[in-house]
């Protein structure tokens, strides 16, 4: 019992299973038994004992039933070492018991039955935070305190890796009750010819895609209802409402990292810090687990300094980075060289604003001062077509689009002076006369406020029937729009 594991240095990541059902150390034993040294229980109280005298990696522990008194044992084991990292198995996923998992301080979530890539992909994520020094901070002992004599050293000794404590199997008798530590052959003659392929299959899919230039790719469209389309293919089932509206936060802030306490402020502002926090984690877990559909292999969420973010190695481009791109250079463009030079800029934009910021979103509070600001972009940019189109003489074109402007804002007055000075050049002198009595009623009934001097003046000027009322105001473009806004 004295002669190392082939294959499995000593300093590999141990990981402790707690776990009644023997179908999870099967899969356990066939996706993670190559790499990480395994110890498998059922029992909670030897659970509970060995986790203060044993320095484990990682700890995976899996439901019982389908109450929450599974938390109390993970509550205990992360009371006794907080810094070691527990993955829950759920066997009846929903949301109470996900989040009293959470709350009792998980790290994840995996569900059963267990998905080999899904499982290589969370151990794997953990165990490299482990390796950086942000996990745990007493998983390099240099020797154990387990009270069992020399069993570090038989731990190693198994040819796989694996140790069976208090774990009935095909021997009817557990490496505890027999004094001796299993060589893992009795484990892996319960796992599949199958199953036991499945770390050759994903060893070989790794090196695949190590060889491979990363294409990871995001298209997010925020105006109009929120999509999003990764690698080419639309994700159109969320996790949950909030999971949505977080992903469409991060992604829309894909330039910079947010702390956790912000996100904490923006979507649980009522709850207290503990419950916020709670629910975050559940968000958090259901975003990772559906992005995983797209690339198992890709972190598409990083948690990194408290902070949380979009990983910076996926491209990701969105309608609303491009709009606020084009409105610099149309601004830019206007200011050196006049609107004319600037026209295709303005209907770029119009082309891209396919509604409101997140219009199937409205109730969530962090989208309500964006869709304000980026609304009044798209206003803007069309008061600047309309007004090209009245220099070319399109007043048919710009009539239609002072009535879009109008349909989303009834209180912009200097567009009722254009739409009566259309009119006006179009011979319909009563279209502008009743353009300017539903000016004064929006006003009034809107803001309380009655028409400005310069539309007053205009109306004036129309009912006289002056020649040309919009140019005795000093411009033919329209009057006070000859500037840039």
């Amino acid at each position: 019992m004295n002669r190392e594991p082939q294959g499995i240095p000593p300093n590999h990541t141990t990981i402790l299973v707690v776990d009644p059902d023997d179908r999870v150390y099967k899969t356990f034993g066939a996706i993670l038994g190559s790499k990480y040294n395994l110890v498998f229980t059922p029992n909670e109280e030897l659970a509970k004992l060995i986790i203060n005298d044993f320095p484990f990696g990682m700890v995976f522990v899996g439901q019982k039933s389908t109450t929450q008194s599974d938390s109390l044992l993970i509550h205990t084991l992360k009371s006794e070492q907080p810094s070691i990292p527990i993955v829950f198995i759920a066997k009846n996923p929903k949301a109470d018991l996900i989040l009293a998992s959470f709350r009792a301080g998980v790290r994840d979530i995996i569900t059963f039955p267990i998905d080999s890539e899904e499982l290589m992909h969370i151990t794997e994520r953990i165990d490299a935070l482990r390796s950086k020094g942000r996990a745990t901070d007493n998983l390099e002992q240099s020797s154990p305190l387990f009270k069992l004599k020399n069993f570090w050293s038989q731990l190693r000794s198994g040819s796989q890796g694996y140790v069976e404590i208090g774990l009935q199997t095909e021997r009817e008798t557990s490496s505890l009750e027999s004094g001796t530590v299993s060589d893992g052959s009795a484990l892996v003659d319960l796992v599949s010819d199958k199953s036991a392929n499945v770390v050759t299959t994903l060893g070989q899919r790794a090196d695949n895609v190590r060889g491979q230039p990363d294409t990871s790719r995001m298209h997010v469209f925020f105006l109009g209802h929120f999509r999003t389309i990764i690698n080419d293919q639309l994700l159109d089932e969320w996790p949950s409402r909030k999971g949505k509206s977080l992903f469409a936060y991060l992604s829309y802030h894909h330039n910079k990292p947010i702390f956790r306490d912000a996100l904490m402020d923006v979507f649980w502002p009522k709850s207290m810090a503990e419950s916020a926090r709670n629910s975050l984690n559940v968000a958090i877990h259901g975003l990772r687990k559906r992005l995983q559909h797209f690339d198992a292999a890709k972190e598409y969420i990083i948690f990194k300094n408290e902070c949380y973010c979009i990983n910076p190695e996926i491209d990701i481009w969105t309608d609303v980075d491009e709009l606020r791109g084009l409105w610099r250079k149309a601004r830019a463009g206007e200011k050196s060289q006049g609107l004319e030079a600037a026209a295709q800029f303005y209907e770029q934009i119009a082309a891209i604003y396919n509604g409101d910021f997140m219009s199937d979103e409205i109730y969530e509070d962090w989208s309500t001062l964006e869709r304000e600001n980026l609304k009044e972009i798209f206003l803007v940019t069309l008061e600047k077509i309309s007004e090209a189109r009245f220099r070319l003489g399109n007043l048919a074109e710009a009539i239609n689009i002072c009535k879009a402007i109008l349909d989303r804002d009834s209180c912009r007055e200097e567009i009722y002076r254009r739409l009566m000075c259309c009119y006006q050049k179009t011979g319909r002198r009563d279209k502008a006369l009743m353009a300017y009595r539903k000016c004064v009623h929006d006003l009034k009934t809107e803001l309380d406020v009655d028409p400005t001097a310069a539309t007053i003046e205009l109306y004036k000027k129309i009912k006289t029937d002056v020649s040309d009322p919009c140019e005795s105001l000093g411009s033919s473009a329209a009057p006070g729009l000859t500037k840039a806004s």
